[in-house]
């Protein structure tokens, strides 16, 4: 049963909460610069060349509003307080790593909403049924994840933001930024609803959900249709979703997607067509798995394919157009990997 713990970090008042960005990506940028000209007061975790750039520069974020700076006190773990509110912004792969990092700003009241791609380590965490406990081994093949966050601690969160970073501390974005937040036990609480006020007034959109598996599957699936195919095809979210050839894949990942979505009583709240639409809707952005790829930097496969086809094998269903264009985009990395490297001037998160 999903403990309730106390609520300190919801009774504050809002602007007088400790918020703490961990992550200076795309995302961990976007969402602290929004956060700091609402007027809240935000740290950011970050190392190397960002932790340099934002102790000079501060943050910069260019989005449909104009241009926004905001100076935020940035920081190692052991350098920041504690935090009542703490964003966890990483790929997947490196989340284990972040989550031991930042065991220092973590006091027992403080809030967990991780912002990251794909099935999360939380999944059977906080639900009742037979496989209730049960470690996803694809996104915390040595269960510290479960550990080092205890589900008392964690908001489900859903993020639809594409975001691009330019420089270190320095992002842009074009699109709506878009949240959903909920229990992952499923109930309604002050403590989503504050966030959820806190984050919307930050101006990023966002709605509290007592379902928000429905909404998590529906951005897996729309992540499992697009980005691994991105990396093979090279191909942006407007081909990837909207080409008459290519939306053809990608129509196929997303029925193989919705049969396990289905039979973990998930219910998408989109249809596959608006899914691709919505895809394709995007533009020319290159997926953030796309993106890494061209970088060189290793594909957050496991947490979007690896961990859906996992889930799958537990219901006794076959995946294999998911498994092939998995294989195919891990043997591209690989092959990238060991290339020579120019550092591309953008880095794509969508």
């Amino acid at each position: 049963m999903h403990e309730i713990v106390p609520e300190l970090s919801i009774q504050k008042a809002a602007k007088g909460l400790r918020i703490c960005v961990a992550g200076a990506g795309a995302i961990g940028i976007t969402l602290a610069t929004r956060l700091s000209i609402s007027g809240h007061s935000v740290s950011v975790l970050a190392r190397g060349e960002s932790l340099v750039a934002i102790k000079k520069n501060g943050l910069s974020l260019m989005d449909a509003e104009g241009e926004h700076r905001a100076h935020v006190t940035v920081g190692t773990a052991d350098e920041l307080q504690n935090a009542d509110v703490l964003f966890l912004c990483a790929k997947a792969q490196d989340l284990e790593s972040l989550a031991e990092a930042v065991q220092p700003l973590i006091h027992p009241e403080t809030l967990v909403v991780p912002f990251v791609n794909g099935i999360p380590w939380w999944y059977f965490q906080g639900v009742e049924g037979r496989h209730a406990g049960r470690t996803v081994l694809a996104v915390d093949p040595r269960q510290r994840l479960k550990r080092l966050l205890p589900e008392q601690r964690v908001i489900g969160a859903v993020t639809t933001i594409t975001a691009e970073r330019l420089a270190p501390g320095v992002a842009r974005t074009r699109n709506p930024l878009r949240c959903v937040i909920g229990e992952i036990d499923h109930r309604r609480s002050d403590r989503t609803d504050r966030l959820a006020a806190l984050l919307a007034e930050s101006g990023i959109a966002t709605r509290v959900t007592e379902r928000i598996r429905d909404a998590l599957w529906t951005k897996v699936v729309a992540n499992l249709c697009s980005n691994p195919l991105s990396v093979v095809t090279g191909a942006t979210l407007r081909d990837v979703c909207g080409d008459p050839s290519l939306s053809i894949v990608s129509r196929k990942l997303v029925d193989e997607g919705l049969l396990v979505a289905a039979s973990f009583g998930a219910r998408l709240e989109l249809d596959p067509s608006s899914l691709l639409a919505m895809g394709a809707s995007m533009g020319d952005f290159k997926t953030s798995m796309l993106q890494d790829y061209e970088k060189g930097l290793p594909l957050e496969l496991a947490a979007i394919c690896n961990a859906v086809m996992e889930l799958g094998e537990l219901e006794g269903i076959s995946m294999p157009f998911t498994r092939t264009i998995t294989i195919l985009s891990q043997f591209k990395s690989s092959m990238r990997q060991k290339a020579p490297y120019v550092e591309s001037e953008r880095t794509n998160a969508a």
